[in-house]
């Protein structure tokens, strides 16, 4: 049972996302119609893993301090 739950723990808390919001562009500068000091800049940003989304976005806010409360009531 234990095992099970790291399995499943882990494989939620990894982020896999395809759907990430990436941008790339490059400047240099033109020099007789040469490229000189090209420069590239490609920045991707990804969303949390669902761990991280639930303990910190407000649409989860509610759930994270009911589970909390249970888990607390039942120690």
């Amino acid at each position: 049972m234990v095992k099970r739950f790291v399995i499943i723990f882990f494989l939620i808390t990894t982020s896999v996302s395809a759907n990430s919001d990436c941008k790339y562009y490059a400047e240099a500068d033109v020099v007789d119609d040469k490229l000189i000091n090209k420069v590239e800049h490609y920045t991707c940003e990804e969303k949390d893993n669902i761990f991280v989304q639930f303990v910190t976005d407000e649409k989860y806010e509610n759930s994270f301090i009911i589970l909390v409360m249970a888990l607390l009531e039942n120690l």
